[in-house]
């Protein structure tokens, strides 16, 4: 049963994976410094400020999106590997169930050839 967890595993493109966790930690950390920073701002009302703030906004937005757009990537990546693991099992079914059928004809023609002798 540990086999074909193996196999999933192996066919998982962890490489690509893993050289995207930095950006996505560096975006997630950037994120956060920023929020931190904006609590800490002292709350004002004109003008100038909120348009600051809508800049971040759509900053952030922009980062998010293109965040999104990775990890999207990155699903499409696995569903491919899931969908090659899907294909090789079913091939290894049909060579599964061709060499049972294999199996069962020669022990037919064995059992043929040892009665034939006797």
């Amino acid at each position: 049963m540990a086999i074909p967890w193996l196999l999933a595993l192996k066919a998982i493109p962890w490489g690509t994976i893993l050289d995207n966790v930095p950006v996505i930690l560096r975006s997630a950390d950037s994120l956060v410094g920023r929020a931190r920073a904006r609590s800490d701002a002292a709350p004002g009302n004109d003008v100038e400020a909120l348009a600051d703030r809508i800049a971040m906004l759509e900053q952030r937005d922009r980062e998010t999106a293109e965040l999104l757009t990775r990890v999207t990537a990155q699903v499409a990546a696995l569903t491919t590997a899931g969908e090659v693991l899907e294909a090789r099992a079913r091939w290894l079914l049909v060579m599964a169930i061709g060499a049972s059928v294999l199996s069962v004809v020669a022990c037919g023609l064995a059992l043929l050839a040892v009665r034939a002798v006797r």
